[in-house]
């Protein structure tokens, strides 16, 4: 059985050319078994779910794997490809043949996309499956062969070599390898490469060229514009073409464009969770209510969860649902967003996990705080926060990063310091932050005004947690919890004065009670309280005070930038 194209070898070696078979059905995964094996290999073991690939994985470097696209299990067959590659279970040069009887446009263009492989229709042809394992052992050499260079750093030897058989043939992975080496290392290389005649008409690296003329200012951006809109018109299943004409379009503030660029690529590529948050975004700045909701259902429908950034794709989603919800004056409109809010939520249970379940809920929670401090009712925000948050208190660790970062935001705001030094130790203490986590933490770590306001709390409640300095006078604890009305500690320590030097009762004192009632606080926080309460109720009918007290904005809400407008 001789290659159609091999760079080392002119021949396959049978032997040393492992395969995996994943499928779940046991009849489908034997006939593919038995065409294979009539080919002449030996080596090919099988798998009926996902838990047996990654362990078959996990033992054994696969030089191909045929993955069945529609497994009947938690995860299908693309995200378990994901899955094999984030966790390093194939090799980056691994071949995977997707097999499906599904040849929809979206699907196929979906998996390809991905990289690393094939696609393999059902019913499948011994021919067709000869010709294909033929590409796969010719790419499976080729792409050993110049990764091995990567990672030696011979790369003046991997360019030579990967422009040679670009020039020769026409691998569209080899294309983006190469594009990639270069736009990371030398792109006055690449730009004078697409302007050659071999490359000058093939489409990758007609949009590589856009994209380094766009980067160093080349060309007006009206121009790259129209050449990019040609691009797309020459070859419309071009879905990487439309996500670049999208993001031109937003540089030039042209959101109803960009909306419609992004439609087009979400339509070939339905499962992208990066395309329906673009689509999301957009949709909420050109105030589209219906393709909103129509790519939060692809989303949910479509959510990864083998991915390690579901998370921050269902809190960037929440966030965006919050800021639709805050800036319609339709009250029919925002009844109708929060319903589907929630909607959004239950159609993602149906694709988690139970522990991710936990993670969804909690970030919900989060979300329809966020939505009760912008209408000003803080003490029923900071309960619902910190109740959703109360089973974690000693095991943090277990949350995921961007559940984190959002309790981060929260508590900033609430003034919960006794929460946020442990938060932040445990945050410091992940690793590997996606896009979308970065992004929020920047926020955080550049808002000056926030870390000094934080910082001159902290000072505060470290004066009254030692009894040898000189403690604040009740003026100036006054003064502070004024600045920061809603934590806690101050709270605690406020009553806790007025009860000491038997200060008239202010006559806000329900608020203040209010902030810390029934809230879950750590142990030492819940005890002091509790006995101030106790002390309390010698003086005003507590219990007649709350019930009748509906916690009311302040004259002035000092609502962070992070969680007004996000």
């Amino acid at each position: 059985m001789t290659s159609a194209f091999n760079p080392t070898s002119g021949t396959l070696n049978l032997s040393n050319f492992d395969i995996l078979i994943v499928d779940d059905c046991q009849i489908s995964s034997m006939y593919l078994f038995q065409l294979v094996k009539q080919l002449g290999f030996t080596q090919i073991d099988k798998a009926y779910s996902y838990q047996d690939a990654i362990k078959c994985c996990a033992k054994k470097r696969y030089a191909l794997l045929f993955i069945d696209f529609h497994l009947e299990q938690a995860i299908n067959g693309s995200e378990l490809h994901d899955l094999l590659k984030e966790k390093g279970f194939i090799s980056p040069y691994a071949r995977v043949i997707t097999v499906s009887g599904d040849n929809t446009t979206q699907t196929v263009i979906g998996t390809i996309s991905k990289g690393q492989g094939d696609y393999l229709c059902k019913p499948i042809n011994k021919a067709t499956l000869q010709n294909k394992i033929q590409n796969a052992f010719s790419e499976y050499q080729l792409f050993k062969k110049l990764y091995k260079l990567l990672e030696q750093h011979k790369y003046d030897e991997l360019l030579s070599t990967a422009v040679s058989i670009a020039a020769h043939k026409n691998i569209v992975e080899l294309d983006i390898f190469l594009i990639d080496f270069l736009y990371e290392h030398d792109k006055n290389l690449l730009l004078k490469l697409t302007q050659e005649t071999t490359f000058s008409n093939r489409k990758n690296y007609i949009l590589a060229r856009l994209k380094v003329q766009n980067e160093k200012k080349l060309l007006h951006p009206l121009n790259l514009i129209q050449a990019t809109t040609q691009l797309c018109e020459k070859h419309p299943l071009f879905v990487q073409a439309f996500d670049f004409l999208s993001l031109l379009q937003i540089n030039i503030q042209h959101y109803e464009e960009s909306l419609n660029s992004a439609l087009n690529a979400l339509a070939l590529t339905t499962r992208s969770p990066h395309r329906s948050l673009s689509v999301l975004k957009l949709s909420l700045i050109c105030n589209d209510k219906s393709e909103f909701l129509k790519a939060s259902h692809l989303l949910a429908s479509h959510l990864p969860i083998s991915s390690p950034s579901w998370c921050s794709y269902l809190s960037e989603c929440l966030s965006y649902f919050n800021s639709y919800i805050q800036q319609t004056t339709s009250e029919i409109d925002k009844k109708q967003l929060i319903l589907e809010q929630k909607n959004f939520v239950r159609r993602c249970e149906y694709r988690l996990t139970e522990k991710q379940k936990v993670q969804l809920n909690i970030l919900y929670n989060y979300s329809i705080s966020k939505r009760l401090i912008e209408e000003g009712q803080i003490a029923k925000a900071k309960r619902l926060t910190l109740k959703a948050t109360t089973s974690f208190y000693d095991n943090l660790h277990q949350l995921n990063t961007i559940v984190l970062i959002e309790l981060m935001y929260l508590l900033s705001f609430f003034g919960e310091l006794w929460l946020m030094t442990k938060v932040n130790t445990v945050l410091k203490t992940k690793t590997n932050l996606d896009n979308y986590c970065r992004d929020c933490l920047n926020i955080l770590k550049n808002d000056s005004e926030l870390i000094q306001s934080i910082a001159q709390l902290s000072i505060t409640i470290e004066k009254l947690s030692d009894s040898k300095t000189e403690q604040p006078t009740f003026d100036q604890l006054s003064n502070e919890l004024q600045r920061h009305p809603y934590s806690s500690e101050l709270c605690i320590n406020f009553l806790e004065k007025i009860i000491k030097l038997s200060q008239d009762l202010p006559n806000n004192l329900n608020k203040t009670i209010d902030l810390i009632n029934e809230m879950p606080l750590s142990l030492e926080l819940n005890l002091r309280r509790d006995a101030i309460l106790k002390q309390l109720h010698a003086h005003i009918d507590i219990d007649n005070e709350l019930s009748l007290h509906v916690s009311q904005s302040p004259s002035t809400l000092n609502i962070p930038s992070f969680i007004a407008n996000r």
